[in-house]
């Protein structure tokens, strides 16, 4: 019988296959070019935000909104999230406008003003790269990676060369780059999801399965190494006094040298679906630009501008990262893919400034402070190394051990699968070979069916609705999928099973499904 693998082999390379990336990848360019060239500097400085990161941390606070709401719906719909996109662009392309019209007039802009629409721009221009986010829902990890390193890679190039201009120029870039979105949604809408052509498969993530996704202490691992990384990383953007470091030609296309080739290395990892690059070289080079940039810091510490390079470096990688880490959880997760874009980002910028305050902190209490900040930066990269490759990479999955322990599956097991909450939805008609919790042996069944046939993740969500009676506009609906998309899962479920109706795969589950108990 067919076996689910970790990595999928990637179709062949033409436009005609890879052009339904395209769309996300310009995106995610468009929204972090923004935000680099108008609210960082164009990555003039080691800043996070202007102002100290004051529209930063305004910005992750009114993003904690978004955040909340997501505790409480469980899922938005397709109206909502439109809006939301038209909204979003306005307010970062209106006060970008606001920025170059009060720039272009050559007076100074009131403090207040400027944090205002800065914060303006940082957050629509972060929620745009939600939006682009949630796009790649159930899409492969080797998909994934060449998505989020594409746009690294193009974002920093195109950041560098608006470096060298003025900040007019910035403002008006901004909000170009800000209506372009129209653009790249349009043209998403008419190529379709990537997840089609490169449907995801957990285990290629991490080298998981599902119900890790879906479990609480999981994603607080996660969340816990990128905390830990973050700091240090803020300590090396601030070093020595926590101010924002200038960054001359030089170390500037240092930055772009290290970021391209990075990213260049994990677009060819996608591609040759070396997956196991991700989950674990990608902390090890994170790690080696922190302990580079802590190097030249301690060597040479009046050229504070070579050590942030590398520093610099490590930030924007890990930014790489984090979307990577993202799109895990959106296709696996049980929650709105809202709710882990919104954490994750909240976090890393709030700690990433937060390390810079604390080289203020230690300043006023010690002058000569290079070694502490060293040493402690140190700790936090050794604390981010145990917690990743001890416990987000290398622990056993619940499903193995549970195997392990024969132990049986019960109904609150089976609602935390990432079915994205299937089984809380009442079936359109009752299965007639079922007579008791019909939700709960369906679910067990197809998930052992997954196994058998060689599943996806997202061929299990859509069997396990179809096999519970649900229409194919009702998977549509509740999956947020588009009906063409829906039937191609179906129609490749019914190719892999030799199973060609519903009634068909309600009668192998109940000969060969899991006893109910």
């Amino acid at each position: 019988m067919p076996q689910r693998e970790d990595n999928q082999a990637m179709p062949p390379i033409s436009f005609e296959t890879y052009r339904v990336l395209i769309p996300s990848i310009v995106g995610l360019v468009l929204a972090s070019t923004t935000i680099n060239i108008v609210v960082q500097q164009a990555h003039r400085t080691t800043g996070a935000a202007t102002f100290n990161g004051t529209s930063m941390v305004i910005a992750a606070l009114m993003c904690g909104c978004l955040f909340l709401a997501t505790l409480m719906v469980k899922r938005f719909t397709k109206r909502f999230v439109s809006v939301f996109v038209l909204a979003s662009t306005h307010i970062a392309a209106l006060c970008c406008l606001a920025l170059a019209l009060l720039s272009a007039q050559g007076t100074q802009i009131a403090f207040e003003l400027s944090v205002i629409l800065q914060t303006g721009v940082a957050l629509g221009s972060t929620f745009l790269k939600f939006y682009w986010l949630r796009k790649l829902r159930g899409t492969s990890a080797q998909a994934a990676v060449i998505v989020v390193f594409c746009a690294l890679a193009l974002s920093e190039f195109v950041t560098f060369v608006l470096s060298f201009s003025s900040e007019v120029v910035w403002y008006t870039a901004g909000m170009l780059l800000s209506y372009a979105q129209f653009t790249a949604v349009r043209a998403s809408r008419v190529l379709g999801a990537a997840g089609d052509p490169f449907p995801a498969v957990s285990e290629s993530y991490f080298g998981t399965n599902e119900d890790r996704f879906s479990n609480r202490s999981f994603l607080a691992v996660a969340a816990l190494g990128i905390w830990c990384i973050s700091i240090p990383m803020g300590m090396g953007m601030g070093f020595s006094a926590g101010d924002a470091i200038y960054m001359s030609t030089v170390p500037r296309f240092m930055v772009l040298l290290f970021v391209v080739g990075v990213s260049l290395q994990w677009i060819r990892f996608g591609l040759a679906s070396r997956m196991r690059a991700i989950t674990t070289s990608i902390w090890v080079v994170m790690q080696i630009f922190i302990a580079l940039g802590a190097i030249f810091f301690a060597v040479w510490p009046k050229t504070v501008s070579i050590g942030a390079a590398f520093v610099m470096s490590s930030s924007l990688i890990l930014n790489a990262f984090v979307w990577y880490l993202t799109i895990a959880f959106i296709s696996f997760g049980w929650r709105d893919p809202f709710y882990y874009c919104s954490a994750a980002w909240i976090a890393k910028t709030i700690l990433v400034i937060a390390g810079m305050r604390v080289d203020a902190v230690i300043t006023r209490l010690i002058p000569d402070n290079t070694p502490v900040i060293i040493s402690i930066m140190s700790l936090f990269v050794l604390i981010a190394a145990q917690v990743v490759f001890t416990r987000l990479l290398a622990s056993p999955t619940e499903r193995a051990e549970r195997q392990q322990a024969a132990a049986p599956v019960t109904e609150e097991d089976i609602r935390r699968i990432p079915l994205m909450g299937v089984l809380a939805i009442a079936p359109q008609e009752q299965a007639p070979m079922v007579q008791q919790t019909p939700d709960v042996h369906i679910a067990t069944s197809v998930m052992e069916m997954g196994q058998r046939f060689g599943l996806t993740g997202r061929e299990v969500e859509v069997l396990t609705l179809y096999a519970l009676g649900h229409t194919q506009a009702r998977v549509s609906e509740e999956l947020q999928l588009s009906p063409n998309t829906v039937h191609t899962h179906i129609k490749r479920i019914y190719d892999k099973t030799d199973l060609h109706s519903r009634q068909e795969i309600l009668d192998y589950i109940a000969e060969y499904g899991s006893p109910k108990r």
